[in-house]
């Protein structure tokens, strides 16, 4: 069943018991963990055409980040015995959940090693290119429509320091700022950036 959700909603919680499958049809999703601190940690950012809600069906667990809308979303919820079914009779079906389980381990463990052994830098320029990539942010004058602190939450970095970063990157002609929001101007260099 399709269902609409509006910004800052939040689609499932940690540590409940998983229903649905979700499909997200339109708009943008993130998921964060919760330090007992309060702080923040952006795990995944979904876009339009992703599934997400997966891993704790498949292993039949709670789930282990909280959904929360990014950009009012249309979500379609496949129920958990019916995704299941789809899984365990259709080889097709599973063969694509068992890529999109790989690609998404690979990703985080290169987030993971980003985060212990790259510059506050290099982790800022592979954050904003993750984001361009992942929202599919096509067009170098369109801005990215991430918040910073969302973006310090995806890197794990105090908002200061990323607005120092960003800055940095303003000066050099990596990045533009239009009404506060960041647009990537040279892709290339962000992405080849040495320090």
């Amino acid at each position: 069943m399709m269902y609409s959700f509006e910004k800052r909603l939040t689609i499932y919680h940690e540590g409940k018991r998983p229903r649905f499958l979700y499909f997200l049809n339109k708009g943008k999703v993130k998921c964060v963990k919760v330090h007992e601190d309060g702080k923040e940690y952006i795990t995944n950012l979904y876009n339009q055409g992703a599934f997400f809600g997966y891993t704790a069906l498949i292993e039949d667990a709670v789930y282990d980040d909280t959904a929360v809308v990014l950009e009012e979303a249309e979500v379609l919820q496949i129920p958990k015995d019916e995704f299941l079914q789809m899984v365990y009779s259709d080889i097709t079906i599973a063969g694509k959940f068992i890529h999109i389980i790989t690609q998404n381990v690979k990703e985080k463990e290169e987030r993971l090693l980003n985060l212990a052994y790259s510059s506050l830098r290099k982790r800022v320029a592979k954050a904003l290119i993750d984001i361009v990539d992942k929202f599919n942010v096509t067009n170098t004058t369109k801005a990215i429509e991430i918040s910073r602190e969302e973006i310090a939450q995806y890197i794990g970095t105090a908002t200061e320091s990323l607005n120092r970063t960003i800055s940095d990157f303003k000066g050099e002609g990596l990045i533009d700022i239009n009404k506060g929001k960041i647009v990537p101007v040279n892709l290339e260099k962000l992405r080849n950036l040495r320090y």
